[in-house]
């Protein structure tokens, strides 16, 4: 989906600034020094896949953001590719320089080895607040695991295998709740990569930050807009950031082919508040009946009978439709307060149909997904992986045939 008239002198100037991120660090070299701030920008950069070779440009993107962050905001950057583990520090005042060369090929989607990075982070560029990026392939929360059908949880790590390769391990999300879980809280957790925002996961992730942002649907490869995100994050601008990124899709400035975006902000502390308010409505509509219709509940993946991604049914759309329409709104209450910023377009690009998807009722959608069990997920494993998530207990599917 990257666009293809790039000019020569961009190329080269996306070569160069890909080359000084992949230059090499003596692995006797000593330990950065310790850097104190107010607020540190982790960028987690699993690029050992297919999609290896966009950060190219998000590399440019990235240098020109630095320069428009106050001081007191730093960012840490680990990226794990096919050629090398690197973290890199940079600020206003120092573009991307490497601090630590690992000296063994990384498995970013591997819990102690994320642990292992995350230890660097936190050590080096220790701040009051934190923030992190997770930059790569995802699928939302089914595990990656079962039945042994390829999925994308959470990153691809091909054990560098080759920048063409999506073979290799992935990370599942009550992982890599575990793991954050040993680290400072977070302001927030930005998932740049598709479907991560999903109600499972960001219920899953409540305990270990105050905001989940992310697509319920597919996102370009070209990914966010660095330069004018990361001064907006810096800010603490969670509206800003997710309608620099809307608006840059919907503009055109990624690619006109794109035509939009689907993102939102979840708060955290009123996921609970959401869990209690879907419980009766779960236990009423899965009560009777083996599934819940779902034919026209607005989904952001178009392949049904798919076996390696869900449907992805947007969460308001799925109670809209199936709810009367007193309960649905007192539900929506609910909703929308844990709703810190959401923002959909009519349109938005799918690479698994080759072209542009519709919303169909904008007003009655969240951007966020949610999972509905049913027969053919089963045979697939996946209403039992749902067992072990917090949603399925808090929201009431316990209670259910499911």
């Amino acid at each position: 989906m990257k666009r293809m008239n790039m000019s020569f002198s961009w190329l080269l100037a996306a070569f160069l600034s890909l080359s000084t991120l992949a230059s090499s660090c003596r692995h006797d070299a000593p330990e950065p020094h310790v850097r104190h701030n107010r607020h540190t920008i982790l960028l987690y950069i699993a690029a050992e896949n297919t999609l290896g070779s966009y950060f190219r440009s998000d590399s440019l993107e990235i240098a020109e953001g630095l320069k428009l962050l106050p001081d007191t905001v730093q960012v840490a950057l680990f990226f794990d590719n096919t050629k090398s583990s690197k973290l890199y520090f940079g600020s206003s005042k120092h573009q991307l320089m490497p601090v630590k060369t690992y000296d063994h090929n990384v498995c970013s989607t591997d819990s102690a080895e994320m642990e292992m990075v995350l230890d660097d982070v936190f050590r080096f560029f220790p701040a009051q607040h934190y923030g992190i990026i997770f930059w790569s392939h995802a699928s939302g929360w089914v595990p990656s695991s079962e039945k042994k059908v390829r999925r994308r949880t959470f990153g691809i790590d091909n054990g560098q295998r080759s920048s063409r390769s999506d073979e290799g391990p992935q990370m599942e999300i009550t992982t890599l709740a575990n793991v954050l879980a040993h680290h400072p809280h977070t302001d927030y957790l930005f998932f740049d990569a598709c479907f991560m925002q999903c109600i499972e996961v960001a219920y899953q992730l409540r305990h270990v930050t105050d905001c989940v942002i992310g697509s319920p649907a597919e996102i370009p490869a070209d990914g966010a807009p660095y330069a004018e995100l990361l001064p907006i994050l810096a800010a603490g601008d969670i509206d800003g950031a997710l309608r620099c990124y809307y608006d840059y899709y919907v503009s055109g400035a990624g690619s006109d082919e794109y035509g939009g975006a689907i993102i939102s902000a979840l708060r955290t502390d009123r996921l609970e508040a959401l869990a209690a308010a879907t419980r009766p409505l779960v236990e009423s509509l899965f009560k009777d009946s083996t599934e819940v219709n779902t034919s026209d509940v607005q989904y952001y993946y178009p392949l049904i009978g798919s076996k390696v991604f869900t449907q992805y049914f947007d969460i308001v759309n799925f109670f809209y439709q199936r709810c009367p329409e007193e309960t649905f709104e007192v539900w929506r209450q609910a909703f929308d307060r844990a709703v810190t910023a959401q923002y959909i377009s009519r349109r938005w690009a799918s690479a698994a149909r080759s072209w542009l998807q519709e919303v169909r009722d904008p007003a009655h959608c969240g951007a966020v997904s949610i999972f509905v069990p049913s027969e053919y997920y089963g045979v697939l494993g996946w209403n039992k992986a749902f067992h072990a998530f917090d949603w399925y207990r808090d929201a009431g599917f316990d209670k259910t045939i499911w």
